[in-house]
């Protein structure tokens, strides 16, 4: 889907020092579709509190690696960067998922449009969400409007992760083939659904460990870099293995959405985490 753009963070600022724990959103309401009898309004999974028993923060480790990579651009740098943030810094890649909470509600709502098309096409994709007036139109004007409908601007840094993710995604389909919604193939879809959560972990980690070590370098392009070898890296390591985790998603639950928005996360964060280890 193309390479980075830079990431420009959130509207209200990054996060502290310290792991936050976001209040967890659930799904959005979105009109049922014709004979959908599932609940679509079903809670995410609790976030859980990081352990912080050196009184320096759980993240001071991949922080320093990642100031290390910045610096010197090493790649092995950046492997213990994010192999650290994963495995010391969130708990492992189950804590990591489930602290992706704006993030994963947006990826279940793009979850919920790739079911859709499956079963039914774009009408029946767009009908979901109010949209059936865009039936015809351009894919990224489709999905401008599922930004203001998921995403709005405003609220949490959790919040401004997944905005700046979507737009992102969305500046991406520039380097494509993407014409209309109506014309998407289902891989297309895939890569779509794909390239968000790229973005989002790739915003995640800037938010926790780079919002110190990006200000390092004095060269715009220089910053422009870094940020697009940690997209690289993280798209590498995830983009070919999350292609079978949707290869039939229609007639899903809001639970089961869900259920799978988390598990895909999980398995982004255990690649990422895994190719760190192996580049260290």
């Amino acid at each position: 889907m193309g390479t980075s753009k830079s990431y420009g963070g959130p509207t209200n600022g990054l996060v502290p020092d310290f792991v936050d724990n976001p209040p967890e959103p659930t799904l959005p309401l979105p009109p049922a579709a014709p004979g959908d009898t599932q609940p679509q309004n079903e809670p995410l999974a609790p976030s859980v509190a990081l352990p912080d028993s050196n009184g320096a923060g759980p993240l001071s480790t991949p922080k320093g690696n990642f100031t290390r990579y910045v610096r010197s651009g090493s790649r092995s740098a950046l492997g213990r960067a994010i192999a650290s943030y994963v495995r010391s810094g969130m708990g492992g890649a189950s804590r990591a998922s489930r602290r992706m909470g704006s993030s994963r509600v947006v990826a279940g709502g793009l979850l919920s449009i790739i079911g859709d098309f499956q079963q039914g096409g774009a009408a029946q994709a767009l009908q979901r969400f109010n949209l059936s007036n865009l039936v015809g139109e351009p894919a990224a004007t489709v999905f401008v409007s599922l930004v203001e409908f998921l995403c709005p601007p405003g609220g949490s840094v959790d919040e401004g992760i997944s905005r700046q993710a979507m737009l992102d995604t969305i500046a991406d389909m520039s380097d494509t083939d993407v014409n209309s919604f109506d014309s998407l193939t289902p891989e297309q879809l895939q890569e779509i659904f794909i390239g968000f959560v790229v973005h989002s972990i790739e915003g995640r980690i800037m938010a926790d460990i780079g919002k110190n070590g990006i200000k390092l370098p004095d060269d715009i392009e220089a910053i422009g870099e870094i940020q697009e070898t940690l997209h690289n890296f993280v798209d590498g390591a995830t983009r070919v293995q999350l292609r079978d985790e949707l290869k039939d998603v229609s007639g899903l639950s809001g639970r089961e959405i869900n259920q799978k928005v988390e598990k895909i996360y999980e398995l982004a964060f255990e690649l990422i985490a895994s190719e760190g280890e192996r580049a260290e």
